[in-house]
């Protein structure tokens, strides 16, 4: 099977999972994230604006806030993306694909302690993922290596293998709500 083949019949079974058994699973995920040494040590939290079924950040968001650390959500301008402060104040203007994009003058300048939540369609056990087909974070993970990358998914987005090319970059974690791969 293709990288487009395996993305799309993944795709297919995240989107048809049960939005409220989505969000309750969403919840442990984002829970396991916040008790990794790697989120425990990071000041400024990258997220992501949940869509067709991946994983919520909702309760990683709030805990995020609590705990004092810094949001930050994507953009993406001329095909490059870049993360923007997030805040409770904070309005969004629709952004590329149709997801919701912070409306933030406030880059975020990445460091040692930046934690990038991932999104991606499909992972391997050992840590290779299929994004969704624009390089975004390939791009921006390889510009700025300091970063720290934990990837979130359901248990059915992780295959034994899959393909990849060099420039897929793998994140250091993988949290299911079955396991979590380091």
């Amino acid at each position: 099977m293709t990288k487009k083949d395996i993305r799309e019949s993944v795709l297919f079974l995240r989107n048809s999972l049960d939005k409220k058994e989505a969000e309750y699973i969403s919840r442990g995920i984002c829970q396991d994230v916040i008790e990794l040494d790697v989120y425990e040590k990071a000041t400024d939290i990258c997220l992501y604006m949940s869509i067709k079924n991946e994983v919520y950040l909702d309760f990683l968001m709030e805990a995020s806030f609590k705990g004092g650390k810094r949001v930050w959500l994507p953009r993406v301008i001329d095909k490059h993306m870049e993360f923007y402060s997030y805040d409770t104040n904070t309005k969004f203007i629709s952004g590329a694909f149709g997801i919701m994009e912070p409306d933030s003058e406030m880059k975020l300048v990445p460091n040692k302690n930046t934690l990038i939540i991932m999104p991606g369609a499909v992972y391997s056990e050992n840590k290779e993922r299929i994004g969704y087909g624009g390089g975004y974070y390939d791009k921006y993970l390889s510009e700025h290596p300091e970063c720290h990358t934990v990837a979130v998914c359901y248990e059915l987005q992780i295959f034994p293998d899959i393909p990849t090319e060099s420039y897929d970059i793998k994140p250091e974690i993988i949290v299911t709500e079955e396991r979590i791969i380091e």
